[in-house]
């Protein structure tokens, strides 16, 4: 089948091909930044520290932050600009409703749609070809991706930025930002050319079906650029490392997979409903999520369904239990501003790619069951279990 936007085992396993690349491109962008962008994110993080305003994290997640507020400057920072009125404060508040209130959610996000499309998004966007003139340029980017929702998490972070650049000069902020804007623009490139191969439609699909989108809250999850696929590759990673070894502590281990990985539909499955989530029930032999849980039988971890735009703080672990720790699988387009979420709880996360999306309610008509690379899952329940074979596929 033709991949929708993405797909990283079109040619052999995930496993073999599209992480080790991963792994070497990340590698690369935080090299480069080290020239660029980096030595603003240290004083960043030196920032925070003193006036303790965040736990410090590392430096490579604050360099990566830098790269996404270029990227996300450069895609939506025109369209930002041009909205001179809208209820923000009512679209953040239903984005945080529709989670803790699925039984509305159909309902909540036939209001968003209509209100982002009314609001928030000019009939054809423009690339921002200037950069921020000033710190009211930002803040209006920052308010504009809390009022979509799905950049929710990408607001939270960028407002102690806000705080940070604001101690700068003017002329330093602009500096500082021709920068970060000049690193995103090297990184689109340089993504297109490394990891091209795994997101053969994404152009082809936004530009056939933008309109289709036009009136629908996923407009923004599922109308993504290209260099956004590969920001989130690289994000991913990112996330990986940083949270390795708080993840490799904790006492539980908890899969949470995407309800499109099932074989029967939502309503054949037979699986139980939990305020989690839904628990496989093993209803088909042949569902991957069946097998999956089986998986976790033998090696020790437990497995469960969860919608799209779930409440994650349920996964944060509470007085008297275990440290809680999960793997959580998404779609490309969403999956890093799951594993920040998490992140924000307290949860220890890893994150595995669905190797394509393919559901009926965001991406295809009819839709397919979806899956990802078990022998990645392996590795990531189990750290530090990385094959010689896989190691070794970069040289191949």
């Amino acid at each position: 089948m033709t991949p929708i936007t993405y797909k990283l085992d079109a040619e052999a396993p995930a496993s073999t091909t599209y992480y080790p690349q991963a792994e070497a491109f990340t590698d690369e962008v935080l090299e480069r930044a080290e020239e660029t962008i980096t030595p603003l994110a240290r004083s960043y993080r030196r920032y925070l520290i003193e006036y303790e305003l965040e736990d410090p994290r590392t430096v490579e997640e604050y360099a990566f932050e830098l790269l996404n507020l270029g990227v996300l400057w450069r895609r939506y920072g025109s369209t930002a600009l041009a909205v001179e009125m809208a209820p923000f404060r009512l679209l953040a508040f239903l984005s945080e409703w529709r989670k803790k209130h699925q039984h509305i959610k159909p309902a909540i996000d036939i209001v968003r749609g209509v209100l982002m499309a009314f609001f928030l998004t000019p009939i054809e966007p423009r690339r921002t070809e200037a950069t921020p003139c000033c710190l009211a340029d930002l803040e209006y980017l920052v308010r504009w991706l809390e009022a979509t929702g799905d950049f929710r998490e990408d607001a939270i972070r960028f407002v102690r930025w806000l705080v940070f650049f604001s101690t700068l000069e003017p002329a330093d902020f602009r500096t500082q930002m021709n920068v970060v804007v000049q690193f995103a623009d090297w990184f689109e490139s340089a993504g297109a050319g490394r990891m091209g191969a795994f997101t053969p439609n994404v152009d082809s699909f936004v530009r056939e079906n933008a309109a289709r989108y036009r009136w629908r809250e996923d407009r923004f999850a599922c109308l993504r650029s290209r260099v956004e696929y590969h920001l989130n590759m690289v994000g991913a990673e990112i996330m990986n490392r940083a949270f390795l070894n708080e993840y490799a502590r904790s006492e539980k281990k908890t899969v949470l997979l995407p309800g499109c990985m099932r074989l029967r539909s939502a309503e054949e499955c037979e699986g139980t409903t939990t305020p989690k989530g839904i628990r496989c029930a093993g209803c088909e032999a042949r569902c991957r999520v069946n097998q999956i849980r089986m998986l976790g039988d033998r090696q020790g971890f437990d497995v469960m369904i969860i919608p799209h735009s779930s409440d994650l703080s349920l996964w944060s672990t509470k007085p008297g239990e275990p440290a809680q720790g999960v793997v959580a699988s998404a779609c490309l387009s969403v999956l890093v501003q799951g594993g920040w979420e998490l992140k924000r709880y307290g949860v220890p996360a890893q994150c595995v790619l669905l190797n394509e999306c393919g559901c009926s309610k965001h991406w295809h008509s009819e839709g397919f069951p979806t899956q990802i690379d078990v022998r990645e899952l392996k590795r990531l329940v189990q750290p530090g279990c990385r094959t010689e074979s896989v190691r070794q596929a970069l040289i191949a």
